[in-house]
């Protein structure tokens, strides 16, 4: 992803992932088909590059990392949990879920995922949808509005398929449970944040079907509610991300 003046690579040592087919992180010879583009890949591409890192760059883990995911991101995020090895399970000082979609499988109607699927076509629809759906126009710079759309005109059709097909209906709870039994959630701590005016993860379902969810897994959780803000938290408001981490 480009990085904005405003990004978190600006104050904390900060590796950016573009998931598989988006981005400028282009499809692989194996992976055929929409569903190696669902939560569960995408969180073993994330292991992947936090074992390089520990591996090459030791300074972005020796002292401890926080995993924040944006939307698809923050359900990548808790998968991503449940598959860490010892030593980096070890090192994780907690999340940060921003606008986080449900952990839980969530099936669209057909009309609504063809609309869905279409909505990344072309610079107009794009260009459309953040204004009219994922942001508060008032709260974008021109860089932000174009830095979103170049990178949402990499996405792949594989790639966009996978998430409306895969990644929504992947129920990622078993996960949870498992790192339950595994770790004592209690010293990992979650911060949680939702868009006040979001429409795609609304503030109360966030609220019901992720902060309750890991509350009921013995994660300790921070929510808050930004004012005034839609989906697109990290470029609408990036400053609530940098305090999500530092309260940790």
């Amino acid at each position: 992803m480009l990085d904005s003046p405003v990004s978190l690579t600006t104050q904390y040592p900060t590796a950016s992932i573009d998931f598989r087919g988006w981005g400028n992180s282009k499809n692989q010879a194996d992976c055929a088909t929409a569903a190696d583009f669902s939560i569960s890949p995408f969180a073993s591409d994330v292991l992947m590059v936090l074992e390089q890192l520990k591996s090459d760059q030791p300074i972005f883990v020796k002292n401890g990392f926080v995993l924040v995911g944006h939307s698809m991101g923050a359900k990548v995020a808790l998968m991503t949990l449940s598959i860490l090895p010892d030593d980096l399970q070890a090192l994780i000082k907690g999340l940060v879920l921003v606008a986080p979609a449900p952990p839980t499988a969530l099936v669209l109607p057909p009309d609504m995922a063809e609309q869905q699927k279409h909505a990344y076509d072309t610079k107009e629809s794009i260009t459309w949808t953040i204004q009219n759906v994922l942001a508060n126009p008032g709260k974008l710079t021109e860089m932000d509005l174009d830095i979103l759309v170049k990178d949402s005109l990499l996405g792949e059709t594989l790639a966009k398929d996978g998430w409306l097909e895969h990644g929504m209906q992947e129920d990622i709870l078993p996960a949870l449970d498992r790192v339950c039994s595994a770790i004592d959630t209690g010293r990992l701590k979650v911060s949680v944040l939702a868009g006040e005016l979001d429409v795609v993860e609304d503030k109360d379902k966030v609220e019901r079907e992720v902060v309750q969810a890991l509350i009921a897994r013995g994660f300790p959780v921070t929510f808050k509610v930004i004012e005034g803000v839609k989906h697109l938290i990290p470029l609408e408001n990036p400053d609530a991300i940098i305090d999500a981490i530092r309260s940790l």
